[in-house]
């Protein structure tokens, strides 16, 4: 059976303190995973000695989108994330992200922090969030540091958060100028479905070229990862230049040479490909042009 302390924390200061106070801690959030884990009674349960409730602190809540920066709380729910007037308006890739998760009763629960530090290679809020290039802030006792999100992961369900730390928020700049994003996911299922492969396209675009692109994928290999040799490909062309099933092609490449051939390949292959297809099909459609 497994035993532990529940504590709970009502302000930032006071969540740091405990993490620095004590040992063998695990932080609960939304808990639409560790309560599962628990209830199964995971390994990993071995470890843990103080069960730490966050979702009294106000200071991880939150949604703030300027001119330039944004900010998310890690506490703030995917439902909040679909409802966000102000998310659906500039960053709406981010809000159907969010929609796709789960249930209802899902998304009013689980939190985007939880989502990232969970770091399951099937975890829907990366690819959005990578492919705005976002920071993720880690703050302890002794202070905060800022990691590049596509750098937070190690492996799957391992990240580089350490023990005193707790994850307080996503920062990122704003897209610039004219910009057009689409969001692509494939699930075994339309509702309550865990992805297979998503995919987040966000591409600035001047005079009807491409100016700056950033394809990121879930799922698709061990951790998230931004397609650099598809990003390579879209950046500074013309629309009329751009064949979106070449495209497609250079990601699945880069795919298995991210991975390697394994028994899903054949799966995965064809399939990342018409979901970068689709994707690069949908921002040439919304810029306007009819090629």
């Amino acid at each position: 059976m497994v035993e532990y302390q529940l504590l709970r924390a009502h302000s930032l200061d006071e969540l740091l303190e405990i993490l620095d106070e004590k040992e063998n801690v695990q932080i609960l959030a939304g808990g639409t995973d560790l309560m599962v884990d628990l209830h199964h009674q995971d390994d990993k349960f071995e470890k843990i000695d103080y069960l730490l409730d966050i979702t009294a602190v106000n200071e991880l809540k939150g949604i703030k989108l300027g001119n330039k920066k944004g900010e998310i709380g890690a506490l703030t729910t995917h439902a909040e994330l679909v409802n966000s007037p102000a998310i659906n308006e500039k960053l709406p890739f981010i809000a159907a992200a969010a929609s796709s998760i789960g249930s209802t009763q899902i998304r009013n629960r689980a939190t985007i922090g939880g989502n990232l530090a969970n770091a399951a290679a099937c975890a829907d809020s990366f690819s959005p969030l990578i492919a705005l290039e976002a920071e993720v802030v880690l703050r302890s006792k002794g202070g905060a540091r800022k990691i590049l999100l596509e750098d937070f992961v190690e492996w799957p369900y391992q990240t580089i958060i350490k023990a005193d730390e707790v994850l307080e928020k996503i920062i990122f700049a704003m897209p610039e100028g004219e910009y057009y994003s689409s969001y692509q996911k494939i699930g075994r299922r339309k509702a309550l479905s865990i992805s297979r492969i998503s995919l987040t396209l966000l591409a600035e675009v001047e005079n009807g070229s491409v100016k700056k692109a950033q394809v990121a994928s879930g799922a698709a290999t061990p951790f998230p990862v931004p397609f650099r040799k598809v990003n390579k490909y879209l950046n500074g062309k013309n629309f009329a230049a751009i064949n979106p099933v070449e495209a497609g092609n250079i990601a699945a490449d880069e795919m298995v040479g991210i991975t390697g051939e394994r028994w899903s390949t054949p799966y995965k292959r064809p399939a990342l490909g018409k979901l970068v297809e689709r994707a690069v099909e949908d921002l040439l459609e919304e810029a306007g042009y009819n090629g």
